[in-house]
């Protein structure tokens, strides 16, 4: 009995001294209002610190000696930002560093969604910062001096994550015939598009919305995949010829036919939110440039396929045509980050048609009873079933409601009226693939482009975007059939500052 009641205790003694070292490293220092501290630093670096606060200047961050100081402040950030630290601000504001420095913070907030909040170099939006947790405190990064705190953008059952700043978008121009015009008019859209990413301010009012985002990466393919080695006219002019086509290469070709267009750019362009006016208007100009590709490319549209291997890495199962692999740590190295949010932008007047078996494009192959327009249709073992797609997609990123997917493709502008569901919008009339009457060599049209032409039913790509949706990430659908693509580009802002405040659906 004696040893049971002194194993007891033993026991009860060492979970109160267990108990007690978390209570102690639990404990939150928090720096008072007002507080203050100030050191000279020169290009050997230096720490600087209040209560429970440090900030570390590394070597070689400054050129020459300078005065810095950190102070605890009384002012209110945005409403939809919930502050869970004091706001310190750090003097001279807008000193640059030229390495990073580090800056720890306690906070008493939800460690789930904890993020450091820096506001811009130049101007008063929040930036939330790439934090890394331990403990209590919250570690970041920042090249400049301005104000930040620690906090969350969100709140309730929705708020899982912390936010988000980095957004890496793909966008995906079907460039065969008859595209140009629906080039241009996304183009239009790109200078709200960037400045509303990189401010935060979603309706243009002057009032911060949603997290600035600190750098927003843009790449452009295009839907040629090639013939599969097959002669089919338009289908030989990608850099891989009408072996691979473009391949799902970024693109660096400017259309030097455009005013201000450069013949050649790098492989992505980027804009954030410490971006200056001209370097906006660059980054406009880069994706205008290099967007609006023109429509010479293969007919025989692969647009999922171009999209996935632009993504996927070599270390991916995934395999593309004649056993090779994604371009993500290859050809487009550099482009696609890790825990960046990742949207895909489809923007094309036909169904996709990803070839699984490349017998299909031959135009004298076994398939060679149907006309080449209706093959895909007509011979649906030969593609890609979607399911490639959409677990590919997944499969690049550890939230779902990381991958934002879009398109802009031929759904009838009415049957998006009223906010409808994907399976809705699938069920419509006009969005079945349906031989036409009057010219069986090709489907019958979903929509008309005004002025320009018509559009067909991009079932496979909706289907794309309702099966992501059910997943958990974001599927939006617009119509190219519009003569203005604001609403879909409204649609696509709203998914991402949802994910930028760290919402997870």
């Amino acid at each position: 009995m004696r040893s049971r009641h002194v194993l007891l205790v033993s026991i009860l003694m060492l979970a109160a001294a267990l108990s007690g070292c978390t209570q102690s490293h639990d404990r939150i220092e928090m720096p008072a209002l007002g507080e203050t501290a100030e050191i000279t630093v020169g290009a050997s670096g230096g720490t600087l610190a209040l209560t429970g606060v440090e900030i570390t200047i590394p070597p070689g961050a400054l050129p020459s000696d300078r005065q810095v100081r950190v102070t605890v402040v009384d002012e209110t950030p945005p409403s939809w930002l919930r502050p869970s630290s004091p706001i310190l601000r750090f003097e001279p504001e807008g000193l640059e560093f030229d390495q990073p420095i580090e800056v720890r913070i306690p906070f008493s907030g939800d460690s789930r969604t904890a993020t450091v909040f820096w506001s811009q170099r130049e101007g008063d939006a929040f930036v939330p910062r790439a934090t890394r947790i331990e403990g209590r405190v919250a570690i970041a990064e920042s090249t400049h001096f301005s104000q930040a705190f620690v906090g969350s953008a969100c709140e309730g059952d929705d708020c899982c994550d912390q936010a988000n700043g980095e957004l890496d978008v793909v966008l995906m121009v079907d460039n065969s015939n008859s595209m140009s015009e629906e080039q241009a008019a996304l183009a239009a859209q790109l200078p709200r598009l960037a400045r509303a990413l990189a401010s935060g301010d979603s309706n243009g009012d002057g009032v911060q919305d949603f997290p600035a985002l600190e750098s927003v990466r843009v790449g452009v393919v295009s839907s040629d995949m090639g013939a599969g080695g097959n002669s089919v006219p338009t289908c030989d002019g990608g850099a891989g010829g009408a072996m691979f086509g473009d391949d799902g290469v970024l693109r660096t070709a400017g259309r030097t036919s455009l005013p201000g267009c450069d013949a050649s750019y790098p492989a992505f362009a980027e804009v954030g939110a410490d971006s200056t006016s001209a370097e906006i208007e660059g980054f406009v100009r880069h994706v205008s440039c290099v967007g609006t590709i023109g429509t010479g490319g293969c007919g025989f549209e692969q647009q999922l396929e171009s999209m996935l291997k632009a993504v996927t890495p070599a270390t991916s199962p995934l395999r593309f045509f004649d056993d090779t692999m994604g371009h993500a740590d290859g050809e487009n190295a550099g482009f696609l980050r890790d825990d960046s949010m990742l949207a895909v932008v489809m923007l094309t007047d036909e169904d996709d048609c990803s070839v699984l078996d490349p017998e299909i494009i031959d135009p004298s192959g076994e398939y060679s009873s149907v006309d080449l327009n209706l093959r895909c249709h007509a011979f649906p073992e030969a593609v890609h079933d979607t399911e490639r797609y959409v677990d590919g997609l997944l499969a690049l990123r550890d939230q779902p409601a990381d991958v934002i997917f879009a398109s802009v493709a031929g759904v009838p502008t009415d049957a998006l009226e009223g906010d409808p569901s994907l399976d809705t919008i699938l069920s419509d009339a006009r969005m079945q693939s349906v031989i036409d009457p009057d010219m069986p060599t090709r489907l019958t049209p979903s929509c008309e482009v005004p002025g320009i032409g018509n559009a067909f039913p991009p079932r496979r790509i909706v289907e794309v975007a309702r099966d992501l949706d059910a997943a958990g990430a974001h599927g939006v659908v617009g119509s190219i059939c519009q003569d203005d693509f604001t609403p879909v580009i409204d649609a696509i802002l709203s998914r991402v500052a949802s994910r930028a405040r760290g919402e997870c659906r």
